[in-house]
């Protein structure tokens, strides 16, 4: 999550949508001219200047502003006064691709042979061991849902949102509404290297898979308008 009193926005930041990506794009206009420099893992950051959540491992500490703030919590610190008046945005993503993206990023940690009984009533004779294992993550591997970082109190609290799918057009919008220069050069690509690209979404997806997300994001789905894109 990102807090900019230079520039008066806030970026709030979600699961599995180049989020660390865009956040290190906009990062440089939360500290003064010239102290940024880009990192994938970072601690916790505030000055005057603006507030940089942290990112990596936290252990034990108790941190006060990191990387994947709900939105009512970031409004809480800040008061109503800057949440009102700063310019709010956050990303968003295709769930049939996100729940991809998240299970070959999450999926390593579901143990899958403490699960075996589970799984086993998933099972049908025409699934791929792909298949299977990726509908038993669905159902019981907690595929991320983070509604919490653009509804507050089940309303909208964004007032744009960077779709995944556009991203680049998306972050000029907002740079052109901010007053900030746009370079495509300052935007890095995180993380792309854990999803398993030779593994297409027919590869994955089974009719109670598809079932799965739209009952999962059917909220997503519904106000996005987004479509299962094979």
């Amino acid at each position: 999550m990102l807090i900019s009193h230079r520039y008066k926005f806030i970026y709030t930041k979600t699961v599995k949508t180049a989020g660390t990506s865009t956040e290190s794009y906009f990062e440089r206009f939360c500290m003064p001219e010239g102290e940024w420099e880009q990192l994938h893992e970072r601690e916790s950051y505030e000055s005057e200047s603006g507030v940089i959540g942290h990112r990596g491992r936290v252990g034990d500490r108790k941190i006060k502003w990191y990387n994947h703030m709900p939105a009512e919590e970031i409004r809480q610190l800040v008061g109503d006064e800057i949440w009102n008046s700063y310019y709010k945005f956050c990303s968003i993503r295709n769930p049939w691709d996100k729940a991809i993206s998240a299970y070959f990023h999450f999926g390593k940690n579901f143990n899958f042979k403490t699960r075996r009984r589970i799984l086993q009533k998933l099972k049908h004779p025409t699934f791929s061991k792909q298949q299977h294992n990726f509908l038993g993550w669905l159902t019981k591997g907690h595929p991320p849902i983070d509604r919490d970082k653009y509804l507050i109190d089940d309303s909208p609290c964004i007032d744009k949102f960077i779709r995944f799918e556009h991203i680049e057009e998306d972050i000029m919008d907002i740079c052109s509404t901010l007053g900030l220069p746009w370079n495509e050069s300052w935007l890095p690509r995180f993380k792309g290297e854990k999803r398993d690209r030779v593994v297409s979404s027919q590869d994955l997806y089974s009719k109670p898979a598809h079932d799965e997300i739209k009952r999962r994001y059917a909220y997503e789905i519904k106000t996005f308008n987004y479509t299962y894109n094979s």
